[in-house]
């Protein structure tokens, strides 16, 4: 917690908290008690020396690590870069942690040179060499201090940081950035730091240790729950649930993926989701049959919302189950060749630091030696490789596979569940095997899927009839409450082709009376009436009334997606897919969007995607289409494909696609994908935290529906607050399928928590939250007159906060646009209160880059293209003076325009710099004072410079403090490491109290904790900010 000291009422929580861990396992010795003497980081090394020499004493042969030696371990300790390199090597033998290459000072009592020291081990949970024990209130080399660090082995793997129940976790979560900005967690022993935790007495959340600074992001901070996904904020029962021994060892150990992505941005380390862990011990007990009392073993499947990490789930699953005894092997299948690749790409990336190996195959004849194969391990493979594989064991009649314990786990299992295939499958395999499907959109009843016939006559039509029962259950619902995944914003576009649905119910009724004369015509309307707007629209589609015909159609919508392009993507920075029925409107919206680009100044990067089929197909695609599109594709990528090619071209154009699309859009990178139009392909199993809308011209429902939304779900941060979902048809009819769907599969309708509310409501709630904020300061001008008033600067911080975060939200949505009627403000306004925000929070040492202030569109700007800021008033001073008799000068009227934008500076967050500006003018400029000599700007630097040092030498005669450090100081301070004074121990001893002006203390002891702890640090934030 920095430098502060706790309050007895924090003091008194901080030591219930670890009594509580005493309960369970934990050991919290004096020695590690940081209330009861100083504990640094050294201390903790210290500690984690005697814990190796005691883990490790079989591999010393009895002689402990002499200081030489301890020092080669430091060395390897201080090459640690992050967390991320830290997990590596905490997993680096499969689940054991080593540092090797110690080499041994000359001791006639061993016998080994050259030594690998085990420093921690996944799986002795509780027991074994496993040691655990509570440090608190630890001073690092940045008299930084942590509150709870909780060792296993003397490693310092899960950091706490408490705060009171009146702060909000938002306060625990900025102290461990700034922690890690002090370079606390890199290339040091804190960087074995491998979990973070915030909490309070009313609420706490977890997130794994980021490798960088830039990778924190609360979007990315999980609360833990019960298996019933109901979150545990009481602090008791977060110890009891989550840091108990044996749940803290395996979160750091058994829960923690490592991910060696191939892109280096990916790569990071995780730490499974409660939902996660839960559903892997439900499989887990159903494999063992721990589950029910007969204690038979039976399949079953996990029902986890799309978006939510069943890959991971999945695969910590089979290898969970893959190193277990009584299985021989851990299939994971897959319904799609792609999706086998990305899979078992995935798996390897997770695999790679695991005891067990990953195998892919190519052929069948590959599938079955890896079956056979007496290792244990994972196979990853598609359902039709593994159909063909029984089908010719079934011909040859032989059973051999058949009487091994293979545990099936089957991805996407809403695709690959009611085939014929999937039937062969099980019975063959049926009589020591069992199969558990993950599947985020189950088939229940309501789905009215024609199903199979199984070798006992029985239907098999939904998910449970095939697998077994429910597992787990993760909801859509659930995961958006959590924040696990993000909702929808769901919007219906008529492109044009009918007027209103009254218009329609008018056609409709005009037909009828010419289908039916001998019905009078009242009757007509009343029945007509009687219909609601999406019976209006089936109906008028029926009778050919509403029709869309694509060749005006499909140019309404390139155009409506074009117009909107740069707002939708911000700037190209998040990409989109289109989805339309069939491959012969996939070509036709390319070739359109290709026409309408051409006619526009600013391009985006298209791509066309859809299964290619073969020669003999009936909808093959003629392979001129194929050459112009991978021509097309070449342009922007700079990568070649060649058609006719199967592997080489469209199996490798597509999972280039696959890349590049997961990486945004040309924003990020000119070779990125803009927008990527689609049949059927990347609607499931597709994962970009990147996508942020989804362009949909056919029809979709219930799974369907779900999985193609749910492309646009993964949480990326505050610049994506939800999946955009724009439909181009039927908006009534859709928006009941939409309804169908959620009831489903979430709570249903408008109350899903699913579908984020209308625009019209947001920019409501953003209105009511101006009108609040404008209550608290009237004319955001006059924000000065709260720096006295801590009560109403209060209040203006919240209020800015809850409306710019509104703001925020308003500026996603595909509708918007500035509008100073509904908003309550106009943009010019908004931006004098972001300045009279910056203002204020710079004052009281807020850091503003944690409250990011939204950067608008259409800023307020002058002189048509100068946004206004110090450097444009310096110019444009500068620009305006005169030189008369080697003297710079202003006329009155230029005078008073440059009065004008001062001010405008102060209203725009500069206040610090207008006050110094308008001083100069007055003082420097008005009189003649300024040389022509120098450029105004210069003349202006020069002069701050002066009154800085000025600042130092009062200062320094005040308190008696040596000029020249302290000038020294002020030059390195830096605000956004305010707690840390540069040189504060030299300026301490430099301290001469009989030399000081200020002797009110009385002695120098009073003298020097005064000026230390309170003088100094406000006089150099003043400065710093005043100067700088």
């Amino acid at each position: 917690m920095g430098n502060y000291n706790k309050t007895s009422a924090e003091r008194n929580f901080q030591e219930r908290f670890v009594r509580e861990l005493e309960k369970y396992r934990w050991n919290a010795p004096d020695e590690l008690d940081g209330n009861k003497q100083k504990v640094t980081v050294n201390d903790l090394i210290d500690h984690w020396r005697y814990e190796l020499n005691r883990i490790n004493a079989d591999q010393l042969e009895g002689v402990e690590l002499t200081d030489s030696e301890f020092l080669q371990v430091m060395a390897k300790v201080s090459q640690i870069d992050n967390s991320f390199e830290a997990a590596k090597i905490l997993a680096m033998e499969g689940s054991i942690g080593k540092i090797d290459g110690i080499y041994r000072d000359t001791n006639p009592k061993i016998t080994r040179k050259q030594i690998t020291l085990t420093i921690f081990k996944k799986a002795e949970v509780s027991g074994g060499d496993s040691s655990y024990k509570v440090a608190r209130e630890i001073t690092t080399s940045n008299d930084n201090r942590f509150d709870i660090i909780l060792l296993i082995n003397g490693l310092p793997l899960i950091n706490i940081e408490q705060k009171r129940a009146d702060k909000t976790l938002d306060e625990a979560f900025n102290q461990f950035k700034r922690y890690y900005r002090d370079g606390e967690y890199v290339n040091n022993f804190m960087a074995f730091s491998q979990m973070m935790v915030i909490t309070s007495e009313v609420a706490t959340r977890y997130f794994a240790t980021p490798k960088s600074i830039n990778d924190f992001n609360l979007s990315f901070v999980f609360s833990w729950a019960d298996k019933y996904n109901k979150p545990i904020n009481n602090w008791q029962e977060i110890i009891a649930y989550f840091l108990m021994i044996p749940m803290a060892h395996q979160l750091v150990g058994d829960y923690l993926i490592i991910d060696e992505a191939e892109d280096e941005e990916n790569r990071r380390h995780m730490i499974m989701r409660p939902y996660q862990v839960y559903a892997l011990q439900a499989v887990e007990g159903a494999a063992f049959g721990w589950d029910n009392t007969d204690k038979i073993p039976h399949g079953g499947y996990v029902w986890h919302t799309t978006g939510s990490g069943k890959t991971i789930t999945s695969f910590k699953t089979a290898l969970f189950l893959s190193t277990r005894a009584g299985f021989d092997k851990v299939v994971f299948l897959v319904d799609r060749r792609e999706l086998d690749k990305k899979t078992s790409g995935n798996f390897k990336a997770y695999a790679s630091y695991e005891q067990v190996s990953v195998d892919d195959t190519e052929h069948t004849y590959q599938l079955k030696k890896q079956l056979l194969l007496p290792r244990k391990g994972i196979v990853v493979t598609t359902t039709y490789k593994l159909n063909s594989l029984v089908k010719d064991l079934v011909e040859a009649k032989n059973c051999e596979l058949s009487k091994k314990k293979i545990i099936f786990i089957i991805d996407e299992a809403h695709r690959t569940t009611m085939g014929q295939m999937m039937v062969n499958i099980k019975s063959y395999f049926k009589k020591n095997s069992l199969f558990y499907g993950f599947t985020g959109t189950p088939l229940f009843d309501e789905n009215k899927i024609i199903g199979m016939v199984n070798e006992k006559s029985e239907v098999i039509d939904t998910t449970e009839k095939l697998f077994g029962p429910e597992l787990h259950k993760y909801t859509i619902d659930e995961a958006i409450a959590d924040g696990n995944v993000l909702g929808f914003h769901i919007d219906y576009i008529n492109t044009g082709e009918f007027l209103n649905h009254e218009d329609l119910r008018e056609q409709i009724k005009d037909q009828i009376e010419e289908e039916k004369p001998e019905m009078a015509i009242r009757e007509i309307e009343r029945l007509v009436q009687t219909w609601n707007d999406v019976q209006i629209e089936k109906e008028a589609s029926k009778r050919k009334i509403l029709v869309y015909q694509d060749e005006t159609h499909i140019p309404r919508v390139v155009k409506e997606i074009l117009s909107n392009w740069d707002k939708q993507s911000q700037t190209r920075y998040f990409n989109a897919i289109l989805t339309v029925a069939y491959k012969d409107r996939v070509i036709a919206y390319y070739n359109e969007f290709k026409k309408q680009l051409k006619e526009q100044p600013n391009k985006i990067n298209i791509a066309m995607t859809f299964s290619f089929g073969n020669e003999n197909d009936i909808d093959n695609i003629p392979i001129e289409i194929i050459e112009n599109m991978f021509r097309d594709y070449a342009e922007f990528t700079g990568i070649e494909f060649s058609s006719g090619d199967r592997k080489k071209g469209e199996e490798a154009y597509f999972e280039d696609i696959v890349f590049r699309g997961t990486h945004g859009g040309s924003g990020r990178n000119k070779k990125n994908i803009d927008l990527i139009i689609v049949a059927d392909q990347l609607l499931t199993g597709y994962d970009s935290k990147f996508l942020n809308t989804l362009y949909v011209d056919r029809t979709l429902e219930l799974q369907g529906l779900i999985q193609a939304y749910s492309r646009t779900n993964r949480v990326y941060g505050k610049d994506k607050e939800f999946g955009t979902i724009i439909n181009f048809k039927y908006p009534k009819i859709t928006e009941e399928l939409v309804n169908t769907a959620l009831k489903l599969y979430g709570s249903g309708g408008t109350s899903s928590k699913a579908i984020v509310e209308h625009y019209e409501t947001a920019v409501e709630k953003f209105y009511i939250k101006v009108q609040e904020m404008i209550t608290v300061l009237h004319n955001p001008t006059g924000w000065e007159k709260l720096k006295t008033n801590d009560e109403a600067k209060e209040l203006f911080i919240l209020s800015f906060r809850d409306a710019n975060d509104q703001l925020r939200i308003v500026m996603q949505y595909y509708e918007f646009k500035w509008d100073d009627d509904s908003f309550g403000i106009d943009e010019h306004n908004w931006l004098k209160y972001v300045g009279a925000y910056k203002n204020i929070t710079f004052t009281v040492g807020e850091l503003q880059e944690d409250e990011p202030v939204i950067p608008l569109v259409g800023k307020t700007k002058l002189s048509g293209t100068q946004v206004i800021d110090a450097n444009h008033i310096l110019n444009l001073i500068g620009s305006k003076v005169k030189i008369d008799k080697g003297v710079q000068t202003v006329d009155s009227e230029t005078l008073r325009i440059i009065y004008e934008e001062i001010q405008e500076l102060s209203d725009m967050g500069e206040a610090e710099q207008s006050k110094l500006l308008k001083e100069f003018v007055e003082t420097e400029l008005v009189p003649g004072n300024l040389s022509s000599n120098l450029s105004f700007d210069e003349l202006f630097n020069n002069w701050k410079q002066e009154r800085a040092k000025k600042e130092v030498q009062n200062f320094a005669k005040t308190w008696g403090i040596d000029e020249s450090l302290l000038s020294k100081s002020v030059d390195h301070f830096s605000m956004v490491q305010e707690d840390e004074i540069p040189y504060i121990a030299e300026l301490s001893e430099s301290v001469d109290f009989n030399k000081a002006e200020n002797q009110e203390a009385g002695n120098q002891l009073k003298h020097m904790m005064f000026l230390i702890n309170e003088a100094l640090p406000d006089w150099i934030v003043e400065v710093k900010k005043k100067y700088n």
